[in-house]
């Protein structure tokens, strides 16, 4: 028998209505979402990058992802090509390696990719070796064309750094756009436009995101209550801070720390798969 280079662990379409989100997250193994149809933004570490048709996020072992919000396109939501696995090869990883979060695809990585899921759905015979090797040579082709890398924030400016790292140190306090406007040297227009051509989010937003993300972390590693939480990261009032935790991940934050305490699934009810393939339960000596 040929030597392991990875295995398929779950193959799924997606499909994500407008409006949904997946809470940010990390996992022990890689995964691929593909972008077939709609629009959403993503989440990758503490930034945010719009992604439509034809593009994809490539996630590694502890990249912490997710999803803020999706939108339709054309009249269709947000669908996606998933793929989880685990890789073995040393050399392949290394490739891996070199290839960015967030990628700008081809067509016949598409067309590649859908014979995957395709093979998954048929189970015909010999539907997991098909659909493993036809993967493998379609990493192969993201490493060939990481080169074309859509960054997920072009030519940040010096102005959207110096914005978010005053955010980042000073989200328990109240931060207005005059405070930030005085801070970098520049009117409130001009900081707010360049902060969204920059990042795809306004300022408000992302002020939102890291106190939320900083609450998250919070329900999940402390026993602090809710009205704890709220206070420690920046919101005066209990119901804002519920309201707006539940805008961006999707639930509640009692529901939150439940689901992600007891390890239940990260996604919002909003989401359904189409389809879902979790290959290796068939087969596990390929």
């Amino acid at each position: 028998m040929s030597r392991k280079i990875l295995n398929l662990l779950w193959l799924a379409k997606s499909e994500y209505p407008a409006g949904s989100s997946l809470i940010p997250h990390k996992h022990d193994y890689y995964q691929i979402y593909y972008v077939v149809s709609g629009e959403g933004d993503f989440i990758v570490g503490n930034e945010s990058v719009k992604m439509g048709k034809g593009m994809y996020l490539f996630t590694r072992p502890n990249d912490i992802h997710g999803i803020s919000n999706t939108r339709d396109v054309d009249g269709k939501p947000l669908r996606m090509l998933e793929v989880k696995y685990v890789v073995f090869d040393t050399k392949l990883e290394e490739g891996l390696n070199q290839i960015p979060i967030v990628c700008k695809g081809t067509d016949n990585i598409e067309e590649m990719l859908e014979l995957v899921f395709k093979e998954g759905i048929d189970t015909l015979p010999w539907y997991l070796e098909i659909a493993t090797h036809t993967f493998i040579a379609t990493l192969y082709y993201m490493i060939r064309f990481q080169s074309i890398e859509v960054s997920s924030n072009p030519q940040k400016s010096k102005v959207v750094e110096q914005i978010k790292e005053n955010i980042q140190e000073n989200y328990k306090n109240e931060i207005s756009l005059d405070h930030l406007a005085k801070f970098v040297g520049h009117s409130k227009n001009y900081i707010c436009k360049t902060f969204k051509e920059n990042t795809g989010m306004t300022i408000n937003l992302y002020l939102n995101k890291v106190r939320i993300d900083k609450a998250a972390e919070l329900l999940v590693n402390t026993d602090f209550d809710i009205a704890e939480i709220s206070s420690d990261v920046g919101y005066n009032n209990i119901y804002h801070f519920i309201k707006t935790f539940k805008k961006i991940v999707g639930t509640s934050p009692g529901n939150f720390r439940k689901s992600e305490l007891s390890g239940k699934a990260l996604v919002s009810s909003k989401v359904s798969a189409i389809a879902t393939i979790p290959t290796q339960q068939a087969r596990n000596d390929v």
